[in-house]
């Protein structure tokens, strides 16, 4: 069960309640329990939340965006997601609805994960090249955009364009357009980049070899919290571990989460048009051996890319669980079952 509340003593407050109630009608037992909360910042003396994640990345900037869905987001290039790639819907076409049908429509199948972040080790790796790549542009070219949120594609020299950046421009670019044009060879952003192998757009990679095509087929909607405090860089070395409790949600697990971690996240050839190097994998949440890892940053007009190696991994996963979130007419057929 997922609880969400407006402040830490709602959330206690609703949990107690909760357990209570599970323990009188011995409906459920109680066997793990851990708290997100959005990270704060100080902003005129105040504590306020703040969408960032612990390796200080604005967070929660692209969103998938569902056709004919209540919730309405700044426009992009990217082409509205079908509503049965995260419903189950009899329209869908590369599933059928599970039976028994009550159950099964309506519903949405998700990964819940608890990640462990080591931000201590990325921000240590971003220092260690600092003789080949200014840290904070080194952080740029691992995620993608910049920490505040500015992308690579839309400003690759600096986190501060000259006029500036509406917030809903934010995310309304692509990687390659439809006449090949763009960035297709990552001179801007990498193409093994974190952001662009999670949300390929148009670049043509395993499971969509058109440029400028749509990679919906595969696409997540992802929610999380961050759990532990904001990380503190006069106290790197505080023993508090820092992490994610987030919710991958989808239609076909193995069609979405399980594509995109295995074939975009940790395979080189992702991106079969662009060579990579055959053991790089997403730098900042794929599997890495440091015996191995490599993370390619490419330069313009022939001259030598910047070739980083020895790095382990930045995430652990400490827990996941397959789910299946049903729906009202779920739940409601689920209890006349007694």
């Amino acid at each position: 069960m997922t609880l969400h509340a407006i402040t830490p003593e709602a959330m206690t407050s609703y949990s107690d309640r909760l357990v209570a109630l599970f323990a009188e009608g011995g409906a459920f037992r109680e066997i793990w329990r851990a708290d997100g909360m959005a990270l704060m910042e100080m902003k005129d003396g105040e504590a306020v939340p703040t969408f960032k994640v612990h390796f200080g990345y604005t967070d929660g900037i692209s969103m998938t965006t569902i056709r004919g869905g209540p919730e309405r987001y700044p426009p992009d290039h990217q082409q509205p997601c079908e509503p049965w790639l995260f419903v189950l819907r009899d329209e869908a076409e590369n599933y059928f609805v599970p039976e028994p049908r009550e159950l099964g429509l309506n519903g949405s199948f998700a990964v819940f994960k608890m990640i462990k972040t080591d931000v201590v080790k990325f921000e240590n790796y971003l220092q260690s090249n600092k003789d080949k790549i200014d840290p904070e542009m080194l952080a740029a070219k691992i995620c993608g955009r910049w920490r505040n949120g500015v992308p690579l594609m839309l400003s690759p020299e600096t986190d501060n364009p000259s006029g500036g950046i509406p917030p809903e421009q934010l995310n309304n670019f692509e990687y390659v357009n439809a006449d090949g044009s763009g960035d297709p060879r990552g001179l801007r952003c990498p193409v093994g980049a974190h952001m662009r192998r999670i949300n390929p757009r148009g670049q043509p990679v395993t499971g969509q070899g058109q440029p400028g095509g749509s990679n919906n087929t595969h696409r997540l909607i992802r929610r999380g919290l961050p759990y532990g405090p904001a990380y503190d860089p006069a106290r790197p070395d505080d023993g508090i571990e820092r992490g994610l409790l987030g919710y991958f949600i989808n239609s076909s697990i193995e069609n979405q989460y399980e594509f995109v971690l295995g074939n975009w996240v940790n395979d080189s050839e992702f991106a079969g048009a662009v060579r990579l190097h055959p053991k790089s994998k997403d730098p900042l949440i794929g599997t890495q051996d440091p015996a191995a890892s490599i993370f390619v940053i490419p330069h313009a007009n022939g001259a030598p890319p910047i070739k980083l190696t020895g790095f382990s991994s930045f995430v652990t996963t400490k827990a996941a669980a397959y789910c299946f979130l049903p729906s009202v007419t779920a739940i409601k057929f689920i209890a006349r079952l007694g």
